[in-house]
């Protein structure tokens, strides 16, 4: 075992207790630095004392090489940065190797949204007879309905769920925010829980480790298994959907959430609100999604501006 392996670990520890990262976010760490210790492992840098600035300039250029987008070499980069910290923290390095790397910001994309009319059909088409529909329309209506990360739509438990209140209560990285359910989703949600989950759930009974995963934590949204769904059954399932529709093949779960900002603002939703709704930190991140509404004629600007331009009843 190299000082790279009895280091790496630690690290993702630290990341996960000291700076409370995602499961998602340390997931996306654990590869990417997994890739660059195979890489000084190949050029026989066997501890990071032997690491020099160009091996690392070297390394993010074959990155650029292999045609990976901009937005993901950012991600190396700030992955072996936030590594080489800790690090240098540890005594093993003098100096962060990857400070002096500079790279172009990566241009920001045009959120990729759905119509209105494609967000309802694709709720409509789980068929809501079946145990599989009902839970795939649960989840599509709680996505859409809330604006949640997929990650949060997963790990959500039955007791964050209160439907004759309206809302759900949601906690990432120790932050809890709450946010306001549809009435089409509590619906949804409604049949799921009353006849959808415990199909799925009783499935656990035939294996007794299956049974206390599914009753870990109380799972809201459970797989043919009995077990909490994870991100890739969420995927297979919004993409079979989607196909059926011949939605766009680059739909993604984060659609819907890009969807649902988007669809609020269009229709006078305060940024503010929507902020906190999607757990935003920074407001500007929000304001990418107010797409302009078809511009209005003089007349119709009128109609809806003015005090007196319509009839009071």
């Amino acid at each position: 075992m190299t000082k790279w392996d009895r280091l790496f670990e630690p690290y993702l520890q630290y990341l996960k207790e000291e700076r409370q990262l995602s499961v998602h976010t340390l997931d996306a760490y654990r590869r990417d630095l997994t890739a660059f210790i195979q890489y000084a492992k190949k050029e026989d840098l066997q501890e990071p004392a032997q690491l020099a600035p160009h091996h690392v300039q070297y390394y993010i250029g074959t990155l650029r090489q292999e045609g990976k987008a901009a937005s993901t070499v950012q991600r190396h980069r700030a992955a072996l940065h936030s590594f080489f910290q800790y690090i240098v923290k540890e005594g093993e390095l003098a100096v962060n190797p990857a400070l002096a790397i500079e790279l172009p910001k990566p241009s920001k994309k045009e959120p990729m949204l759905l119509s209105v009319e494609q967000v309802e059909q694709l709720l409509a088409e789980p068929d809501p007879e079946s145990v599989q529909g009902m839970r795939d329309r649960a989840m599509l209506e709680t996505l859409y309905g809330t604006g949640v990360r997929i990650s949060e739509l997963i790990q959500m438990n039955i007791e964050d769920v209160h439907l004759q209140l309206g809302f759900v209560r949601l906690e990432l990285n120790r932050k809890e925010r709450i946010v306001p359910l549809g009435q089409e989703a509590i619906e949804a949600l409604q049949l799921y829980l009353q006849h959808g989950r415990p199909e799925y759930a009783r499935h656990a009974d035939v294996d007794s480790e299956l049974r206390e995963t599914a009753s870990h934590g109380q799972a809201l949204f459970l797989n043919s298994r009995g077990q909490r769904i994870t991100r890739q059954g969420f995927w297979k399932l919004l993409k079979k959907h989607a196909e059926v529709l011949s939605l766009p093949a680059s739909l993604t779960p984060h659609t819907l959430r890009q969807s649902f900002a988007a669809h609020m603002l269009q229709n006078g939703a305060d940024v503010r609100a929507v902020q906190e709704m999607l757990g935003h930190a920074d407001p500007a991140t929000t304001q990418r999604y107010a797409i302009s509404p078809k511009k209005l004629s003089m007349k119709e600007v009128y109609t809806q501006a003015h005090p007196r331009a319509r009839k009071s009843t």
